[in-house]
């Protein structure tokens, strides 16, 4: 069982990335979105991204996942902000608690708490939580996106779109990408290893004027590669947030 976080879980705002306070001033949008607002209110989602490993994940005690298997969300739930204890358990009987720590959540925010191989020792599990924040200046025909590699092992990625455009580039494992906002529409996307700029994927995905969306590699590498790229919306698109 692994008690240790490592660099996986950061308090919120998590910044592992040097353009969080690039082109959307991702840092200062956090900051106004927690301190401008005094809602007693957050939401929470838990996405798994273990390959190949169903698993309940019970947040206070009360059971948030049951049988979540690799690429799956449950849906938002909202919280208090405060900390709480997470515990991962198997799915499968007998259970195990695989992983067991605690989790901060800050007011008025929206998490994608993701369940992940531990870089350092593949034998254990990490949670990694991704905050979201809204940007409420976005005007026109425009869309907010950004990148999580959360591909166990793959090598620094890029997302380039078919006209050669590196949207972005160098995100490492576990690394999660600064938004950039990009004209609404529907985009042909390539997934790139930076260094031998090897095609691991190919989609089409069509972005909504004024939405916000991450896009999650999910997977792992080794003999044979199997990653998908999941995007769902962001809950500030829907959510109750100020």
């Amino acid at each position: 069982m692994n008690n240790a976080m490592g660099n996986f879980y950061n308090n919120y705002p998590y910044i592992p990335y040097p353009r969080f306070n690039g082109y959307m001033n991702y840092d200062s949008r956090v900051y106004g979105q927690t301190n401008n607002c005094y809602c007693e209110k957050s939401f929470l989602r838990i996405l798994n991204s273990c390959a190949d490993t169903a698993l309940d994940v019970h947040v206070n005690e009360i059971m948030m996942a049951e049988n979540l298997k690799e690429g799956e969300f449950t849906r938002y739930a909202q919280v208090s902000p405060k900390q709480y204890e997470i515990k991962i358990f198997n799915y499968d009987e007998p259970k195990e608690l695989i992983f067991e720590s605690s989790i901060d959540i800050s007011r008025n925010m929206t998490y994608t708490g993701v369940i992940s191989e531990d870089d350092s020792d593949p034998a254990d599990i990490s949670v990694l939580m991704i905050p979201e924040a809204k940007e409420n200046y976005m005007t026109g025909k425009m869309s907010s996106i950004r990148f999580a590699n959360l591909a166990f092992g793959a090598p620094d990625l890029e997302l380039a779109a078919d006209d050669g455009t590196v949207l972005f580039a160098g995100i490492k494992y576990s690394d999660v990408s600064g938004n950039v906002a990009v004209p609404s529409g529907l985009y042909n996307l390539t997934l790139i290893e930076k260094g031998s700029k090897k095609e691991v994927k190919a989609l089409n995905v069509d972005f909504a004027p004024g939405m916000h969306y991450t896009m999650f590699a999910s997977g792992k590498y080794g003999e044979d590669i199997n990653v998908d790229i999941i995007i769902p919306e962001d809950g500030v698109n829907y959510l109750g947030l100020c």
